[in-house]
């Protein structure tokens, strides 16, 4: 049965595709050829939707794809994987796609069509029924447990040992623990940084210049002499500084003040506090705010508001910079030479927070297969060969060696211009990141065995609270969590960029929040907590 939310969640998803007046005639027309198809018993076919995005899953079928939702195709089905946009449907993808399937089909007896959408046409063409048999998800897109409760994904928990055992093996219980719905698998996680780590950023040409050296690892709280020194160099001239404020932020605010916590809700921000693992309060859950450590984190934050650490603006722009002296981001060893990449100047990186595994994290990045799939098998033993092939999958995240990307001596992979201009994925939600090769960044040192070290370290050192695999389920106090939301984002923005004192703003703070019901969730949260503990 469709929650609440769920339900919710489409109705939006349907009113910002409404204004869209030719797609909703066409996806009439396409409603009553389906209905049509099923009086007469046939297959139905798909609506295709994607346009912009890769041409829809119709169009898939026309080039020999599923049927509905998968079959079809003659003895060598091609299986439609609706993926995470990256902005653009690469111009090589075709010629990438063709050079996988020759694998796939002789490995699994199966080729692959990629569709590229965002997650609001990715909910749409779901809700719309249209042909489909893989599908990236995770919190923040085509929201898994919201979609899985739907009835939107294929029950693989069965299957998985059996039909595709390298995959299954290929990563530990508790990560498919995090990965369960309602004891059930649903997804598959993307094995990846699934302990999450929470990294300073700095620029390490900035930081040269001013012979400063950035240890492996420091605290949430050491990095001020970073910033105060960037502030000095921006005021001295120094040509390396390249911002007036080190740690440039926007509403979002800084991301990285709730990461000590297992997070139950985000809304009421409610979770379990990772230091509090061991102790007689392990199984409490807390209202984050009012605990000393998200205390701490916003109070120095806003001491840096005031010492022109952050620029002013934080609190009502929306873009992001692309310079800075200081940032954070969640990553992982050798992440250094990713963002370096990314942001086009060397980084120096810091960790600060975790490695903490949680229901979160391993959620992070999934893929689905759809539950009506005919081709259910194949599609998983596709996952299997992503994560299992690595020539498979050097070709499916960077494209074609000698084309787009070369081997260098080391084993790190060189992408070539073409590469950069024709082939650019979100390779993180692809499936088994850590089953690639490594890309090499220029003034960085990587290490081509990087994930060993990264899946060492979480074996060694990662830190998880009774909570792997709890879901909290908000229907029974949905006016009280909307009312709470309310009150947060009417003050999360100043606190959680510095610009307001919490000492002032988090008692006014509370006062809503307590008049919205934030105690009457935070009792929800920890019964149904409670719960789940009694039943595992």
């Amino acid at each position: 049965m469709k929650t609440q939310q769920t339900m919710k969640v489409k109705y939006e998803v349907r009113q910002r595709y409404a204004k869209r007046t030719a797609f909703m005639i066409f996806a009439l027309m396409t409603a009553l050829s389906l209905l049509l198809t099923a009086c007469g018993g046939g297959v139905a076919a798909g609506a295709g939707t994607a346009g912009d995005s890769g041409g829809g899953a119709a169009a898939a079928n026309d080039a020999g794809g599923s049927g509905d939702a998968g079959g079809g195709g003659g003895d060598v089905p091609t299986l439609i994987w609706f993926m995470g946009n990256p902005g653009q449907v690469p111009s090589d993808q075709a010629m990438v796609e063709d050079k996988l399937n020759e694998i796939s089909v002789a490995k699994i007896g199966a080729k692959v069509k990629t569709i590229f959408m965002s997650s609001d046409e990715v909910m749409l063409a779901m809700s719309a029924g249209e042909n489909w048999d893989k599908t990236f998800t995770c919190e923040w897109y085509n929201n898994y447990a919201s979609q899985a409760l739907a009835g939107y994904f294929y029950d693989i928990t069965e299957m998985l040992p059996t039909l595709t055992p390298a995959l299954w093996n290929d990563m530990p219980e508790v990560v498919w623990e995090g990965a369960k719905i309602n004891g059930k698998i649903m997804a598959v996680p993307v094995k990846k940084d699934y302990a999450a780590e929470l990294y300073w950023r700095f620029d390490r040409d900035l930081f040269d210049s001013l012979d400063m050296k950035v240890p492996p690892t420091m605290s949430f709280f050491d990095v001020e002499p970073y910033m105060a020194a960037a502030k000095q160099a921006w005021k001295d001239g120094n040509p390396k500084a390249k911002v007036e404020y080190p740690l440039m932020l926007n509403r979002s605010g800084f991301g990285g003040i709730l990461s000590v916590y297992d997070m139950i809700n985000h809304e009421a921000m409610i979770g379990i506090p990772y230091s509090a693992i061991g102790t007689p309060d392990e199984d409490k859950v807390v209202l984050t705010i009012q605990h000393p450590e998200a205390l701490a984190r916003l109070e120095v934050i806003h001491k840096w508001f005031k010492a022109g650490y952050i620029n002013p603006d934080a609190m009502t722009t929306d873009g992001e910079s692309t310079l800075f002296a200081v940032r954070s981001g969640q990553g992982f060893y050798g992440a250094d030479a990713i963002w370096s990449s990314g942001s086009g100047f060397p980084n120096a990186i810091s960790k600060y927070s975790g490695p903490y595994l949680s229901t979160s994290s391993v959620r992070g990045s999934m893929n689905a297969i759809n539950a009506r799939s005919k081709n259910a098998e194949k599609t998983l033993k596709l996952m299997e060969l992503i994560s299992s092939d690595r020539e498979y999958r050097d070709i499916l995240r960077y494209g074609v060696e000698g084309v787009h990307w070369t081997r260098q001596p080391d084993g790190l992979v060189k992408k070539t211009q073409a590469g950069l201009d024709g082939y650019t994925v979100w390779a993180f939600s692809q499936g088994s990141y850590s089953g690639s090769s490594v890309e090499a960044a220029e003034g960085v040192e990587v290490d081509p065995d990087m994930w060993k070290v990264i899946f060492d370290s979480y074996d060694k050192e990662a830190k998880a609270t009774k909570s792997i695999g709890f879901a909290f389920d908000p229907s029974s106090i949905e006016v009280e969590l909307a009312a709470v939301a309310a009150a947060r984002s009417k003050y999360w923005d100043g606190i959680s960029t510095g610009t307001l004192d919490p000492a002032v703003t988090i008692p006014q703070m509370m006062k809503e929040l307590e008049s919205a019901g934030i105690f009457k969730v935070l009792e929800e949260c920890q019964k149904q907590y409670d719960a789940f503990l009694a039943a595992k």
